[in-house]
């Protein structure tokens, strides 16, 4: 069978017995974490520059969702703000790191911050690496150090092969973030001609998530509801998306206006991680660029985008005939 996007596939309606989509449970215990363990509904904003600061976070955790800090604050001090700004809120800390260094974690290691701390992301194009590798073990050993091993997942990615899921769960990950090159603002695929159709790779990599003993996030290509509904149908248990939140009011950056009163329009830009204003915006300007930069509509308040997924995954739901995800993930039928 030749490799598939999301596009390619189509979900079949089967014989269903529910009565409403408002009978539909959305919520999957992704986490470890003894108290924010659970998320009401498997949606990720992702954790890029322009989609989730700690307003985005926050927000997200409110209404059932969840956003992963990204990793590109000015300083430290502004990493700090992000993170009192979520503890005041009551609200766990996703953070995201690189694969050079550990510095952010000084945070988590003594005080009020520590019990807030639910995931590291370590965040790197090509996570099949041995960068990778060591920082999975680099991570491993300071949860140990701090306690926190029982209390704080390693996600790891991004990931395309069943090989990857593998050795990234014997390396030590708990949950992999699955897309190489899918994303509206990453060139990776046409700049390197690498990655794989994001259906068929989320595919094969659930496959594999049981017999490794991981979760698999489905990141990047989602361009409309029903793309969330087939990545899940694809195995995934839950998914990360940038566009989808790029461009609302709690996403980072200004407003912007374009034209004046009575034609002017609004926007905000969304920035691939690899772009080259993302890296100029970072001090990273003599790398190689994957990512483009573009405006986005001004949106308005992400409560409207998360209540149409909230919306259209119940129905899709509805239409397998599943009352939840595990349901979900037995029941979905799809071709091509």
């Amino acid at each position: 069978m030749k490799s598939l996007n999301y596009n390619d596939v189509f979900l079949i309606p089967t014989y269903s017995t529910l009565e409403s989509r408002s009978n539909v449970n959305l919520s999957v215990e992704l986490f470890k974490h003894p108290t924010f363990h659970t998320i009401k509904m498997p949606i990720i904003a992702a954790n890029m520059k322009t989609v989730t600061g700690a307003e985005m976070a926050s927000t997200l955790y409110k209404l059932g969702a969840m956003g992963i800090l990204h990793r590109f604050q000015q300083s430290q001090n502004e990493f700090n703000n992000d993170c009192q700004f979520l503890f005041s809120n009551n609200c766990p800390i996703d953070i995201s790191v690189g694969v050079n260094n550990l510095d952010q974690l000084i945070n988590f290691e003594h005080g009020e911050l520590k019990p807030f701390l639910r995931s590291i992301t370590i965040d790197i194009a090509h996570g099949h690496h041995i960068k990778m590798k060591n920082q999975i073990l680099n991570v491993k050993n300071w949860l140990k150090k701090y306690k926190l091993n029982n209390q704080v997942d390693i996600i790891a990615g991004n990931v395309c092969t069943p090989e990857a899921v593998k050795e990234l769960s014997e390396w030590g990950a708990n949950i992999l973030k699955v897309g190489i090159g899918p994303g509206s603002a990453c060139t990776t695929r046409i700049m390197t001609g690498y990655g794989i159709p994001q259906f068929s790779s989320v595919l094969n990599c659930a496959e594999k998530k049981d017999e490794h003993n991981v979760k698999i996030i489905a990141d990047g290509g989602i361009s409309t509801v029903g793309d969330i509904a087939k990545a899940l149908a694809g195995g995934a248990d839950a998914i990360m998306a940038g566009s989808l939140f790029a461009g609302t009011k709690e996403s980072p950056g200004p407003k912007l206006r374009r034209g004046n009163y009575p034609n002017e329009t609004f926007y905000k830009s969304y920035m691939g991680s690899a772009s080259f204003e993302s890296k100029l915006n970072t001090g990273n300007i003599g790398n190689h660029t994957e990512g483009v930069s573009m405006e986005i509509p001004y949106k308005g308040a992400v409560k409207y985008a998360i209540k149409d997924i909230h919306d259209g995954i119940c129905s899709a739901f509805s239409y397998a005939g599943a009352k939840n995800l595990k349901e979900y993930h037995k029941k979905v039928k799809w071709t091509i």
